[in-house]
């Protein structure tokens, strides 16, 4: 008797979840989209003048103004000697923006990547860390859709910058960290049902890699320079709604986890005046990574349901699947 009285309650239950699992206006499990990042590059994305002078043993000083005439600008205050270089950073979209088909039905899972990218805007003789010249500013992250009436909307938007709180720790540890510039979220790529409340968890993972040959020749190929991650809690998705623009105003200028270390320049020659050729250090090619996860956040039921779906359905037998279908 207890196990009739449990057999039909189970099915109660699951009636009312199949019954409930529409998705939300703000919950889309779309095809058409796509993830689009973009890098921020400015010649001045480390300010000089905002660095600290420093003591330091057996110092050895550098004309700073021959760089300042070279670049075409005013003195930095801090000597280094680099050299103009030319690339420019390709910005190649790397075969990452095709959304990952649903793991599970309210987990989704998207990727965001650029290569060919330069972290300096010069050559540097110095050596392989110089951070003169570092133009990596930060990057933006957009995820679009085709919407119904054949326009494009906007699911997702994020912008990272370089923090450049603390420019010693740049230039001594050869270390750079990120801040959240902006978030925003209007759709997420993870089902949600209208019996969940309209928000999103999102986390994000962003690595950096380079590959690059040293003085004596040794290959360094795919080398991870650091990762960060931002966790995002209850994210509302509706802009209408009361506290949306809050939340997001309280992510601003948040520190990102983690660290990475600068984009060691790669050992080669440049061809300088009269033609002769001379040893230098390359522009420092890199290439960055964005994995993002959505998850809802299902009641306890839902989830014990759900993720024991066929051996309740092998439970309840025919009839009541015939009744389930219907």
């Amino acid at each position: 008797m207890k196990q009739k009285l449990f057999i039909r309650f189970i099915l109660f239950v699951w009636i009312v979840i199949i019954a409930g699992c529409k998705t939300t206006q703000n919950s889309l499990a779309l095809k058409n989209e796509d993830a689009k990042m973009k890098v921020l590059e400015s010649p001045d994305a480390l300010s000089y003048n905002s660095i600290k002078t420093q003591q330091v043993l057996s110092f050895t000083e550098r004309s700073d103004d021959a760089i300042a005439k070279a670049r075409g600008e005013k003195s930095r205050g801090l000597v280094l000697g680099p050299i103009l270089g030319s690339a420019a950073s390709l910005g190649t979209d790397m075969v990452k923006k095709m959304i990952a088909r649903d793991r599970a039905k309210y987990i989704a899972e998207y990727n965001f990547g650029l290569n060919d990218l330069y972290f300096y805007d010069q050559l540097s003789t110095e050596s392989v860390f110089d951070p003169v010249g570092m133009q990596f500013s930060g990057f933006t992250l957009v995820r679009t859709f085709i919407n119904n009436r054949g326009g494009t909307d906007t699911a997702f938007i994020a912008r990272f910058d370089l923090d450049t709180s603390s420019p010693n720790e740049i230039i001594n540890n050869s270390i750079f960290r990120l801040k959240l510039a902006d978030l925003k979220l209007y759709y997420s790529k993870a089902k949600m049902t209208d019996a969940q409340k309209n928000t999103i968890n999102m986390d994000i993972e962003i690595t950096f890699r380079t590959t690059y040959v040293n003085q004596i020749g040794q290959l360094f190929d795919d080398v991870v320079l650091g990762k960060f991650y931002l966790l995002v809690r209850d994210a509302p998705m509706d802009k209408n709604s009361a506290g949306y623009a809050d939340y997001y105003e309280s992510l601003k200028g948040k520190k990102v986890d983690g660290r990475s270390f600068i984009v060691p320049r790669s050992y080669g020659y440049y061809k300088g005046t009269y033609g002769k050729v001379a040893t230098s250090y390359s522009q420092g090619a890199y290439s960055i990574e964005v994995n993002v996860t959505e998850s809802s956040k299902d009641k306890f039921v839902t989830k014990i349901l759900m993720d024991n779906s066929n051996n309740i359905m092998d439970m309840l037998g025919s009839e009541a699947k015939k009744a389930l279908t219907k």
